[in-house]
């Protein structure tokens, strides 16, 4: 098994503007890509190499909800053969060292992948209200990307 890569954008950078390499943030979640560091709430948190790559690959696409495919590629690169219930595995890793220090960022959408919950999105308990799945062609070609819209209650 080959080594992953640093995440590689698979979203054209039209529908997903964002330079790699920049500080991240989501509500009290910062991650600076050059610094290689994550602060919740004021507090370091301490990530391994994966965690930290599907955390800003979360993050970079936050309110998207990202399937465990994209992931899989975006994350552990598109030569991974291993299993790919790694995803749910570093999703858990994540939550564990994240909700501790703060609400859920990160919601499962069953059946479709997970997404980072924007500052100001409905609580991870609250069902989204609708999924959308974005033209192929903004997603660019055999990708597709869907976005929640959560409801405000």
């Amino acid at each position: 098994m080959k080594a992953a890569p640093k995440a590689a954008a698979f979203f054209d950078a039209a529908a997903f503007p964002h330079r790699e390499g920049g500080p991240l943030g989501v509500g009290d979640l910062l991650l600076d890509e050059s610094r290689w560091t994550v602060h919740r709430a004021g507090q370091p948190v301490d990530l391994s190499p994966t965690e930290f790559r599907l955390l800003a690959c979360l993050m970079r696409h936050r309110g998207s909800v990202l399937s465990r495919t994209q992931l899989l590629r975006t994350v552990w690169g598109p030569d991974y053969t291993g299993q790919p219930q790694v995803v749910e595995t570093y999703v858990s890793y994540l939550r564990r060292k994240l909700d501790r220090l703060g609400p859920p960022l990160i919601r499962t959408c069953r059946g479709l992948g997970y997404t980072l919950l924007d500052t100001g999105a409905a609580p991870a308990d609250e069902p989204a209200t609708a999924a959308t799945l974005v033209p192929p062609d903004a997603a660019g070609p055999g990708r597709h990307v869907f976005t929640v819209n959560s409801s405000s209650h």
